[in-house]
């Protein structure tokens, strides 16, 4: 019998068992919460399939599918249960064929969602006074379920859970408007905090193997950051109330023990920091305080945050004695900072910063996947640039970087007037006419119209070498530029004799010999 049959019949003692399972597990209990996803997860992932129906007794049996295969019975006469894991009481997999029987003519989304909404009204309870401990107490219970999901949930789940925790999360919000962004930016730093190590996990383990369910947290994290950056701005933008004093006080301390203690991901980290310190604590005293903190701190990711501090003053000289008592190799951190220098125009200072990444780049560069490595390439060369580094030093990069560094090279070539080499190097990469940079090939024909000639006979080569009409017009629109070049260059007579040399050689490939003919290419 169908499944959807199955759950015709028998709607109403299949809703007294979702009525049964809802009263006994609580959504604000982390463990039981953790029970319901995992039998949400199966029926999910299809694992509830083969059902047997004994009429005659009401009994329902079906089979769960998976790692460790299980056999459930359901008795709609008794209203008993049973499974062959030998839980007596609601195992995951009796709650599986329930929510999936029930599945069948409502949203298991939309129970859910009724389901963590039960102990919201109890939530409101738990905040009786207005001060950072009763937030952080209350909001440290509201998002510790997050902080339970397995990393090996699916993303969904997790992004799911995070947006009812958001709805639960206005209703403990002040009414006055003014204390809105303050609670949010609490709250937001807690939904972080519960979320990080499923974040970093998706994250940096998917690094270099891109899927949707690494874009999912990428942009949950993403859209965290940014409302907290709405916030700090909203909030730096208007006076302070005298009572938010101790709050302000309490996001110092919180920042700063998010950062030094959470690992990975250290670029959102390093601009969560920063938003805290640029938007809403600017005064120069307070900074210094902040720095004096973080450099008695012992946590290797200390000091990098302290760079921060030189960088907003313009402290070049203590930020070049940090970075030489420094000897951490860790180039992620290092660009973080070199791009915040960039970022603030302190040249010198991303001088001071590139100097200390130089030596370890090769290392890091081969520790890149092929994606991301001309990105890099591109990114990094634009640092130097900015920091007014030799070109010869920028060039021997290229020399290490290989084809990987192709396009910026051929710019970099391109921008200091090197058509010369330019066409050397499109000529050694092979680098076909179709994906060639058009702009960069009139402007060398136009500067160095004898050194593209050998690369655009290549080029003409090859749709020769297709043997067919649009190859050989092709062709011949290559003739037609070097034709222009050896003009331009004064190689009449080279040019001449080369049209006589193409046709003598292809003679006897008619239809080049016509659009050659049609082309009068002589000079």
């Amino acid at each position: 019998m169908r499944v959807e049959r199955i759950s015709y019949l028998y709607e109403e003692q299949i809703s007294d068992f979702i009525d049964d399972i809802q009263n006994s597990f609580r959504s604000d209990v982390p463990k039981e919460a953790m029970e319901i996803r995992k039998a949400l997860s199966i029926v999910r992932l299809g694992a509830v399939t083969e059902y047997a129906l004994s009429s005659s007794e009401n009994r329902l049996e079906a089979q769960i599918s998976g790692m460790q295969p299980e056999t459930v019975e359901l008795s709609f006469h008794t209203m008993k249960t049973a499974c062959t894991c030998n839980e007596p009481n609601w195992c995951i997999h009796k709650m599986a064929v329930v929510l999936h029987l029930y599945s069948q003519f409502h949203s298991l989304i939309d129970w859910n969602h009724q389901w963590q909404q039960i102990d919201s009204g109890q939530m409101s309870l738990t905040m009786p006074e207005r001060t950072p401990e009763a937030w952080n107490r209350s909001l440290a219970k509201l998002t510790a379920p997050l902080s339970n999901i397995d990393v090996n949930e699916n993303p969904h789940i997790f992004v799911h859970e995070a947006s009812l925790l958001d709805e639960k999360a206005a209703s403990l919000s002040p009414f006055e408007w003014e204390w809105k962004p303050l609670f949010d930016l609490f709250y937001r730093l807690h939904l972080l905090d519960a979320g990080w190590q499923y974040a970093h996990h998706y994250i940096e383990a998917s690094a270099g193997n891109f899927s949707y369910r690494h874009w999912q947290i990428r942009m949950w994290v993403n859209e965290q950051l940014a409302k907290i950056q709405d916030q700090a701005n909203l909030l730096g933008s208007k006076h302070r109330l005298f009572e938010t004093d101790v709050f302000y006080t309490q996001l110092k301390t919180s920042v700063r023990r998010f950062v030094l203690q959470h690992e990975g991901l250290f670029e959102d980290r390093f601009y969560l920091y920063e938003i805290f310190w640029t938007s809403l604590f600017k005064e120069k005293a307070t900074r210094e305080k902040e720095l004096s903190g973080l450099m008695s701190e012992n946590e290797p990711d200390a000091k990098f945050f302290a760079a921060l501090f030189h960088l907003l003053s313009g402290d070049v000289e203590a930020l070049s004695d940090m970075v030489e008592q420094m000897d951490d190799k860790r180039i992620g951190h290092w660009m973080k900072l070199s791009e915040k220098a960039a970022e603030l125009e302190e040249y010198k200072a991303l001088s001071i910063l590139l100097s200390r990444i130089l030596p370890h780049i090769e290392e890091y560069y081969e520790q890149l996947s092929k994606h991301d490595r001309s990105y890099f390439i591109r990114h990094f060369d634009g640092l130097l640039e900015d920091s007014d580094f030799p070109e010869e030093q920028r060039e021997s990069l290229f020399m290490m970087f290989g084809k990987d560094g192709l396009d910026t090279y051929a710019d970099f070539l391109v921008e200091h007037g090197r058509y010369a080499d330019w066409a050397a190097l499109m000529h050694r990469y092979n680098v076909s006419y179709d994906s060639m940079e058009m702009d960069a090939l009139k402007m060398a024909a136009l500067e160095a119209p004898a050194a593209v000639l050998p690369l655009l006979h290549n080029f003409a080569m090859g749709y020769i070498a297709e043997k067919n009409r649009h190859g050989y017009r092709r062709a011949v629109k290559i003739f037609k530029t070097m034709k222009s070049c050896s003009k331009r260059s004064g190689k009449i007579d080279f040019w001449n004799c080369y049209v006589d040399t193409i046709r003598n050689e292809h003679r006897r490939l008619r239809a080049l010999s016509e659009e050659m003919e049609r082309s009068n290419l002589h000079l």
